[in-house]
């Protein structure tokens, strides 16, 4: 090949009928590699293998294809890499909606247009800022979002570490202590609202602490016979104006013993108010359909809260009631079993409000303090 033409002292240099120069070499995986693109002067070739051979005498040489791939995932912007964390992922519908929605709204406006390779800690903090403190809840699902995607695209080496790293930012401290009612409160509830037909569902979502989204999907085939045992296995969310039924908050169901004293109330809902059918809704709207928390709220539950003097209390406080109650009777394992908790730590801030220990070390502390003290012999 010494006096091929276009061949040189190592690579090759050729021609083309468009009087450009193309440059290309075998690389040590012996396949004949080309550069990306022609030359318009030889010096620009040359220069080109040259750097190729530097790479193999320098034992960090990889394929130009591969190598320009690479670069390409460097300059990939969060946008981008989002979009594409999403998509790959198995989310419920609503779950899906709500990633977008929170990339539409409050991180790609500031961060989507970024590359990922430059997105570091300090460029996290100043867009955490930019928030605002009005919505804590809201910024820490933002947070907690790009954090999981952050972590993804360090494991697939895109970058060479999380850079989220603001302490406490997924667990903001509560903008409201729930308004957990008493016994008394709840039956003065179930007693006031109207019309009659959604007693029941009080009584349900505060002594055996479905979530709104199960109690307005229960159906007549959820209860046994005497209303003994309650089935909670799906639970309806509403997104984008469309219902859509799918499994409970943790994915899994479970069944949940009904307080024999509700068991009555229950039971003459079912003869009363509910359909013949097995998936005969429990709670339907007027239209038949699934019952709308903000209808609701707004047309039947604020004016029972007026009532009984609680205009602040929410729907989701029935549920701590629940949990506080369930804490009382029983262990951390019955209480997360009851109330549906995938992990520990909700059952145990209700273990935590009525174990009533706060009162025992304050008691414990005062007995220190006149230990010893002269005179009190």
């Amino acid at each position: 090949m010494a006096g091929k033409k276009g061949h040189r002292g190592w690579g090759y240099i050729r021609k083309l009928p468009s009087g450009r120069l193309q440059a290309s070499y075998v690389g040590p995986d012996l396949v004949r590699h080309t550069a990306p693109t022609t030359y318009t002067h030889r010096i620009d070739a040359e220069g080109w293998l040259s750097n190729e051979r530097r790479k193999i005498e320098m034992d960090v040489w990889e394929p130009p294809a591969l190598a320009r791939e690479r670069a390409k995932a460097r300059i990939i912007t969060l946008a981008e890499y989002a979009d594409r964390w999403v998509d790959e992922r198995q989310l419920k519908p609503r779950t899906r909606s709500g990633y977008k929605d929170l990339l539409r709204l409050h991180i790609k406006p500031t961060l989507g247009n970024v590359a990922m390779k430059n997105i570091l800690a300090g460029t996290i903090r100043s867009w955490h800022s930019g928030l605002g403190t009005e919505y804590p809840r809201r910024n820490s699902h933002a947070y907690g979002l790009l954090h999981a995607i952050m972590a993804t695209a360090a494991a697939d080496g895109v970058i060479a570490a999380n850079p989220c790293t603001i302490p406490r930012a997924m667990n903001p401290p509560r903008k409201r202590d729930p308004m957990i009612p008493t016994v008394a409160e709840v039956a003065e509830l179930a007693d006031v609202i109207r019309p009659e037909r959604f007693r029941a569902l009080i009584l349900l979502a505060a002594w055996c602490g479905v979530r709104w989204g199960e109690v307005t999907e229960l159906r007549r085939s959820d209860l046994t016979e005497g209303c003994e045992v309650l089935q909670v296995s799906r639970a309806v969310t509403r997104r984008d104006g469309q219902y859509r039924v799918d499994s409970t908050k943790s994915g899994r169901g479970r069944a949940v013993v009904v307080p024999p004293h509700i068991r009555d109330d229950i039971q003459h809902h079912l003869d009363t108010h509910v359909g013949e059918e097995p998936d005969a809704l429990l709670f339907p709207s007027a239209r038949g359909k699934h019952l709308n928390d903000r209808t609701f709220r707004r047309e039947y539950y604020a004016h029972a809260l007026e009532s009984i003097g609680k205009p602040d209390m929410h729907i989701h406080d029935l549920r701590h009631f629940a949990g506080t109650q369930a804490a009382r009777v029983g262990n951390l394992v019955e209480t997360m079993g009851r109330l549906g908790h995938s992990t520990v730590r909700a059952s145990l801030i209700y273990q935590q409000i009525v174990t009533g220990r706060d009162a025992e070390v304050a008691k414990a502390l005062s007995a220190l303090a006149t230990e010893g003290v002269p005179g009190d012999e």
